[in-house]
């Protein structure tokens, strides 16, 4: 089993990392991270000479570039932690927000969808799911 992990250097995706390589120490783990504000590589020293763990420094809104890692590693398992999150670097500058949770989300599923992944699983802010009516 091979999964891509995107946001992976955060530390939520990299606590995810963590969990599912010592429960499942037969898969791939690739992760894919931009290394913004939110990710640091160093959190993730655990696991970087893990022969089944590889890091990959790339943005999901770069198609191109999400689209060759799809094709060349053939995932099972698409795991997406990468967001924008904090709400006052939105009213900044809007326009990241909608670039990486919103474009960047599309990559992925188009990748997904192009590329016969059977397994999705959006792990986001509200700027991607909208807010919650109370």
């Amino acid at each position: 089993m091979t999964i891509i992990i995107t946001g992976g250097a955060g530390f939520i995706g990299s606590n995810f990392i963590f969990y599912m390589m010592k429960k499942y120490p037969d898969y791939r783990i690739i992760c894919l991270d931009k290394l913004t504000y939110a990710g640091n590589l160093s959190t993730l020293a655990p696991v970087m000479g893990k022969p089944n763990f590889r890091f990959v420094k790339m943005d999901i809104c770069d198609r191109e570039a999400v689209y060759g890692l799809f094709e060349e590693k053939n995932p099972d398992v698409v795991v997406n932690f990468a967001a924008e999150s904090h709400v006052d670097r939105s009213i900044l500058n809007p326009e990241i927000f909608l670039e990486t949770n919103i474009i960047g989300t599309s990559v992925l599923m188009d990748a997904c969808r192009k590329y016969g992944i059977g397994r999705y699983h959006q792990v986001s802010t509200d700027e991607v799911y909208g807010d919650l009516p109370l």
